[in-house]
């Protein structure tokens, strides 16, 4: 068989690709009609899937104020609000749990996501940790992330998670740098953060991640420099590296299409994060996938890692996402649709895709590899050969070290990992496809 494998062929110098290409984690696009939704997802929670890791996510969809690069903005932070939606929750989580599809496999990680889960109560945040762990079979070594921003985040609720069973705690920090944080919306300066994760981090309760960001308005060299050196400094876990995905609708975005705010070139956004792979690397930390980094043992970035593979995800929430068995759905962004589903004894979801034939596999597979940094295509595909030229030329140009259909990621291959993944997922379909049973083995 001949592929047309020169489209795909990075250029062997200056940038090997034009930009940089976002890539969401797969999921099928063929929607179930919205009438037949209720009985689906009825059938569903009869069900025992086929054996395949487990993963919660909920979503709090309250911030106390929008940050301007933030696409998740949904519902102003307001403390009646927040009870009443804690109560809906609640009731969510509680109304299935004893069905065999929520019973039939131990939970591997849960996350909590948003919005800003930190930004409810202590009593709040306590009560749904329960709840979970009460109501779900939750793994004895279950990963309990509860991701949050400094403001709000006090004492109180952080003993609370603590207390209800978190482990895991994710801290947006984006920068230190002040002057770059208040023009993103971040309220706290740079020494208040820095304070904040070291008090968390000396608790030795849980693991303490935080997330940086590169290719911000106005960031340099040195103000990189300066936030790895302050995350080297401090007692953390784990920290992530993302590239500012920018979303058009956001008023980041808006600001730059209106040429008002200028953002580092994809050139100075590769240097970023290869100085960091360098800084990190040089530091002692293990990669774990192409945005996390482990200092400890204690982090394991486990959902993350397995969401991106194709873990089964059940999802709680107003404007949560989840995946079972190939079929994917969300519920209802808003507020008051969610309430009035869940008062009619429903699940409030919003929209849901029909159950593939398979084809989620290879390419979930082919996913989570990607994000690890290393891949066997026979894993997929009966006879990967037509494309090993293009892993070959991949490799010229410094992405990859090949060995026939094995590859693993270098540094700036990781970089362009979304590039080089797109690629492929154009290109494995036109190959005979291996057993369906083959992509998880």
């Amino acid at each position: 068989m001949s592929l047309d494998l020169t489209r795909f062929y990075a250029a062997d110098q200056g940038l090997p690709f034009p930009d940089r290409w976002a890539v969401m984690p797969w999921r099928p696009q063929q929607p179930v009609p919205p009438q037949e939704v209720p009985a689906q997802w009825q059938a569903l929670c009869q069900k025992t899937l086929p054996a395949n890791k487990r993963l919660v996510y909920l979503h709090i969809p309250f911030c106390a104020t929008h940050c301007k690069f933030c696409g998740f903005y949904q519902n102003k932070l307001e403390a009646e609000a927040t009870e009443q939606y804690c109560d809906y929750l609640i009731r969510e989580i509680e109304q299935e749990a004893s069905s065999p599809l929520h019973q039939s496999a131990p939970i591997h990680a849960v996350y909590f996501g948003g919005g800003t889960p930190t930004a409810l109560s202590a009593r709040q945040l306590h009560r749904i940790i329960v709840t979970l762990r009460r109501s779900l079979p939750l793994a004895p070594d279950c990963e309990i992330t509860v991701e949050g921003r400094i403001l709000n985040f006090d004492d109180e609720r952080i003993d609370a998670c603590l207390d209800a069973g978190a482990n895991r705690f994710s801290v947006g920090i984006q920068t230190f740098d002040t002057r770059i944080r208040q023009r993103m919306g971040r309220r706290a300066s740079r020494d208040e953060a820095i304070n904040f994760l070291r008090k968390l981090g000396e608790r030795d309760r849980a693991a303490v991640v935080c997330d940086l960001m590169f290719g911000l308005p106005e960031q340099t060299r040195a103000s990189w420099l300066e936030d790895l050196q302050i995350v080297r400094d401090l007692p953390l876990d784990g920290v992530d590296l993302y590239a500012l995905n920018l979303l058009p609708s956001t008023p980041l975005g808006k600001a730059v299409g209106n040429n008002r705010v200028t953002l580092p070139d994809v050139s100075m956004r590769r240097d970023f994060y290869l100085e960091g792979e360098a800084f990190l690397a040089h530091d002692g930390w293990h990669q774990i996938s192409n945005s996390h980094w482990a200092r400890t043992t204690r982090e394991r970035n486990l959902y993350n890692l397995l969401i991106k593979k194709g873990a089964d995800c059940l999802a709680f929430g107003s404007g949560a996402g989840g995946n079972l068995g190939g079929q994917s759905y969300m519920t209802m962004r808003s507020l008051d649709a969610y309430y009035q589903l869940l008062d009619a004894g429903q699940k409030p979801i919003m929209m849901m895709t029909a159950a593939t034939t398979g084809e989620h596999r290879w390419r979930l597979d082919l996913q989570g590899g990607i994000e690890a940094g290393r891949y066997d295509l026979s894993r997929i595909v009966e006879d990967p050969f037509p494309i090993e030229p293009l892993l070959q030329q991949w490799q010229q140009c410094g992405l990859m070290h090949s060995d026939g259909p094995r590859f693993n990621l270098t540094p700036a291959g990781r970089f362009w990992a979304s590039n080089m993944l797109q690629a492929l997922q154009i290109l494995v379909p036109q190959l005979t496809l291996r057993n369906d049973s083959h992509a998880h083995g």
